[in-house]
């Protein structure tokens, strides 16, 4: 049968390409959106629509993410922005579209397994890249961005550490369930070093709070409650040495306490980046309690935070530099409710993995990307917001499926 050979070989292509955003997410943008069309093409040209459609509808991630981005649609029909406004917000935020598509991708364990090899091979080779920046033995430029000062690599230092914290965690995570002690030390060791890459190498203090929060986890997944007081100890001795130790994280924590403890609010501030996010945030908030139930719109931010700050000093912005507040003014508390669902639905039902590698992977890229959206509007950046519809894609496509949901059934319907 030519067709369903035909079929076959689109979905087959479309898997590959789908894999590889793997690798490219953490290294190249534009490599990024060639893989994103190849997907969406030939996911289109592989057919097998009621296949694909009962996998995206019995997946109850793959349906969260739709009903938010529908919301993000509807939102753009109404509120402070444009047409034009809208469409540009809704092409930062159609990576969550692509959540429902990776899941139709991804049935297979090996391709989730070829796909999470991908993004820890780009990491790895982002971990060494970064320490031969910080030896100074290549000139600046180039493919190599970054300063012995801060060897960020591929991506700019907040994306990068956020990456490397994650990669740090799934590195400890293969060495809890190696098979061999040799195995165990290898992933022990380079956990080590993508840690130390974070905390006194790269700049990004988004990345220092995931890494923490990721370290907590870890531990107490591992041990529970004893896990847990091991992790706060250690995390208490950590933060007391490296302050003590380490003179650039010192004075990177004091500015921040300087900043904070000098901003007036609505006076503006161009030269402390703390005394811009605390008008950020603050704006927001008077935004949210003004239009508190749908919010101003998707592409309603950037005008509507132009006339609370009217007349004064504070600088524009078209984001908050936080997730949820950046949702809940533009589609307010019932945005916010649905974006909270998502997450706490993707923390429950990993669970149900199968293999636990997996489901403690599902809850690490949670977790970076939760605790990351606190300080920046991950999901409206490329590289973040990419990462957490694929990854979120790629492993809980591994969802059981419901009696009566196999395959074969819903090929049978196919012909």
């Amino acid at each position: 049968m030519p067709e369903r050979t035909y079929a076959d070989r689109a979905h087959s292509a479309a898997r590959w390409s789908a894999i590889a955003i793997g690798f490219s997410v953490p290294i190249a943008t534009a490599l990024d959106n060639v893989l994103l069309l190849l997907v969406l093409l030939f996911w289109l040209l592989g057919g097998n629509y009621r296949r694909k459609l009962a996998q995206i509808k019995e997946n109850p991630v793959a349906m969260a993410a739709l009903l938010l981005f529908s919301l993000l649609i509807v939102g753009g029909f109404y509120g402070y922005g444009d047409g034009n406004d809208a469409l540009n917000y809704l092409g930062k935020y159609v990576d969550i579209l692509f959540i429902a598509l990776f899941i139709a991708l991804f049935q297979e364990q090996q391709a989730r397994n070829w796909a999470i090899t991908a993004f820890m091979v780009a990491m790895g080779v982002t971990l060494f890249l970064s320490y031969v920046i910080k030896t100074g033995i290549f000139p600046q430029g180039g493919l190599l961005q970054g300063l012995p000062s801060d060897p960020f690599v591929f991506k700019l230092h907040i994306t990068q550490n956020l990456f490397m914290a994650f990669f740090a965690y799934a590195l400890a995570v293969n060495a809890r369930h190696a098979e061999t002690s040799r195995q165990r030390i290898t992933f022990g060791l380079a956990s080590g070093l993508a840690a130390y890459n974070v905390l006194f190498m790269v700049q990004g203090r988004s990345g220092y709070l995931a890494l923490a929060a990721l370290f907590v986890y870890f531990c107490f997944d591992w041990l529970r409650w004893k896990g847990l007081a091991i992790a706060l100890a250690t995390g208490l001795v950590i933060v007391a040495a490296s302050y003590a130790a380490h003179s650039g994280l010192q004075q990177r924590m004091n500015l921040v306490a300087t900043e904070i403890a000098a901003w007036q609010p609505g006076q503006g501030s161009e030269t402390s980046p703390s005394a811009v996010r605390m008008d950020y945030y603050t704006n927001s908030l008077a935004i949210i309690r003004d239009h508190p139930v749908f919010g101003v719109g998707t592409g309603g931010f950037e005008k509507a935070y132009a006339e609370k700050i009217h007349n004064t000093a504070m600088a524009p912005s078209n984001n908050p530099h936080n997730q949820y507040l950046l949702i809940a003014a533009q589609l307010g508390v019932v945005g916010l409710t649905v974006l909270l669902c998502l997450f706490l639905l993707e923390w429950s039902m990993a669970r149900l993995l199968p293999l636990p590698l997996d489901r403690a992977l599902a809850r690490g890229a949670l977790l970076t990307i939760a605790v990351g959206s606190l300080f920046n509007s991950l999901l409206l950046d490329h590289s973040e917001g990419l990462f957490f519809a694929w990854i979120s894609g790629v492993l809980f496509a591994g969802l059981p499926r419901r009696k009566g949901g196999d395959n074969s059934k819903v090929l049978a319907m196919d012909r």
